[in-house]
């Protein structure tokens, strides 16, 4: 019995290190996903002076996480009023932190300056609200179904005659009742 009891303070103390260590290494790990300011990191380099992006291979998408270089075709940037810019795997990501900048970019919407993204047929990036979205359609992203940026309405009849679409829309429409009826899901959580 006295080895019992002898036993038990170690195993206590065991626990409770396990229990500090854990939590440790999960704020870690929660601080380097944040940023060291404690939000999502921004992009290495700002858009330059024509509005466009300058992508490194260490950004990551503020939303999912991916590379956002890996995914060139879809990526995306939004830009705040100080020129500090977060770079998207694709223009789902960067949908929804249009959205909710406050949860994807820890900012403010008032500090939402520029969207650019990537015209679908050119590849030429432009600011997002001067393009007709397509969702519905064949075209996958980095994510899944992609919103696809289509620069023109010739651009947009050619592309729903290939690629098929079941909504169109232009940015400024873009809200949390249309996300949810495009998506079936809701933007943020």
């Amino acid at each position: 019995m006295s080895n019992r009891l002898t036993l038990r303070p170690l195993f206590l103390i065991a626990l409770c290190l396990t229990g500090v260590l854990t939590l440790f290494l999960w704020g870690t790990v929660v601080a380097r996903a944040a940023g060291p300011g404690g939000g999502p990191e921004p992009g290495r380099k700002p858009l330059d002076e024509n509005n466009r992006m300058q992508i490194s291979d260490q950004d990551r998408c503020p939303v999912c996480g991916m590379k956002v270089a890996e995914h060139a075709k879809f990526s995306s940037a939004i830009q705040l009023t100080d020129e500090t810019t977060f770079y998207f795997c694709g223009t789902g990501c960067m949908m929804r932190s249009w959205l909710h900048p406050e949860i994807f970019l820890a900012t403010e919407k008032e500090r939402l300056q520029t969207p650019v993204v990537r015209d679908y047929f050119t590849g030429e990036e432009v600011d997002g609200r001067d393009v007709f979205w397509v969702a519905g359609s064949d075209v996958i992203g980095p994510m899944g179904p992609a919103m696809v940026p289509v620069k023109g309405e010739e651009a947009l009849e050619a592309f729903k005659r290939r690629h098929g679409g079941k909504a169109v829309f232009r940015m400024d429409e873009m809200n949390d009742d249309k996300w949810y009826a495009i998506t079936g899901r809701k933007a943020a959580k």
